[in-house]
């Protein structure tokens, strides 16, 4: 094999950092000793029961608005998605162990496309993090709070996606790899030069590519199972968790542009919000409507394999791998709920709009019912 270039082995060392990084947020288990693993799960752990514990009481102790409100359900939805994680993570870790199972999830690649996708991924997040950070002395009492609590959990969420997403386009390069040879197999099987192509013989010395082919498609879809075994839950969750940020920080970006206009960095805040939510979302539901493309196409490709003056053998192998392709598609689903393309992604953004409106309309309710209304 040939050395690796410079920009491997930058991706490379980027895309361990950020295995790092998935790791620290108990988001994989990699291998850890049984002590580091509870040790992280206590610290945790200990983190939602303070969280959690201090929501409540600030829920009884202060009277809350609809803002206060929707502060309060996103922070339990965030804490519990993460915490659920955490869970998952802690008890898959101790599976490893005592079954000595390899992970699922190992970055090893050394892609530039994969790197890049997640650096810009990376960077309107750690963007939009500094503007909390830098502008937290000027929010009210709450709002600070909120982003505090809301840091790690929300950080960890983002990580899962973008870590599910590079899953994703690694399975979708070897998709690639194995349309490619079978669309070399196609064309030669279709040349009529030289005439021995034609021959019976020929198409049955050609049955063993065709049986590494249809057992490359059976590994594959074998992945896209285990991808949604790691992802499914956590994909449920998150999905369900971004929907309810979308919604939420459209409200307040709008509330601000109508009210605060004045308001800069408030309503930068929720563009750059919004907008790691759409990037991310878009995505990851574009990457899982390209394997799903890439799966149909395959299935298209093997209809060039059949010819009439093959033999049996040859034929019944070709129309057995055709089935195959029909019954086995490479789709990505979040616990059977539902499947993640590009059709869920236009309707998730037209219940955006639905429930954006809903909450407009309570917040003219609910100033019209104060005294001083007007």
């Amino acid at each position: 094999m040939f050395p690796p270039t410079r920009v491997q082995v930058i991706s490379r060392v980027f895309l361990k950092i950020f295995h790092h990084i998935l790791v620290a947020f108990s988001l994989r288990v990699s291998r850890l000793s049984r002590l580091i693993l509870w040790l992280r799960f206590l610290s945790w752990t200990a983190w939602f029961t303070l969280v959690w514990t201090q929501s409540v009481i600030y829920a009884q102790l202060l009277e809350c608005n609809m803002d206060c409100i929707l502060r309060h359900v996103l922070t339990i939805f965030q804490t519990f998605s993460h915490a659920f994680i955490v869970v998952i993570t802690f008890l898959e870790g101790f599976r490893a162990h005592r079954e000595q199972t390899d992970e699922v999830v190992v970055f090893e690649d050394s892609d530039p496309w994969m790197a890049l996708t997640a650096l810009a991924m990376l960077v309107p997040i750690f963007a939009v993090e500094y503007l909390v950070c830098s502008n937290a002395p000027g929010y009210p009492h709450r709002v600070r709070f909120y982003h505090l609590r809301m840091l790690p959990s929300f950080l960890a969420l983002q990580m899962q996606i973008i870590s599910f997403i590079l899953e994703v386009m690694k399975a979708n390069i070897r998709v690639r790899q194995t349309k490619q040879q079978l669309k070399v197999l196609a064309r030669e099987l279709s040349s009529r030069w030289p005439q021995c192509k034609q021959r019976p013989d020929f198409l049955d010395q050609q049955i063993h590519r065709i049986r590494d082919l249809k057992r490359s498609y059976n590994e594959l879809h074998n992945l896209f199972d285990r991808i949604n075994g790691c992802f499914g839950g956590s994909l449920l969750i998150i999905i369900m968790v971004y929907f309810a940020l979308f919604v939420c920080n459209s409200y307040w970006l709008f509330v601000d542009v109508r009210t605060s206009p004045d308001k800069f960095y408030a309503i930068l805040l929720n563009l750059g919000f919004i907008f790691n939510v759409a990037l991310q979302m878009s995505a990851a539901c574009w990457h899982c409507q390209q394997s799903y493309n890439l799966g149909r196409q395959i299935g298209c490709l093997i209809s060039k394999l059949v010819k009439p003056q093959g033999s049996k053998r040859y034929n019944d192998l070709v129309s057995e791998f055709s089935l195959q392709t029909l019954h086995q598609r490479f789709v990505v689903t979040a616990k059977d709920f539902f499947s993640l393309n590009l059709h869920l992604l236009s309707s998730m953004f037209a219940a955006v709009v639905t429930y954006l409106v809903i909450l407009i309309q309570f917040m003219f309710a609910e100033r019209s019912s104060r005294p001083n209304a007007g």
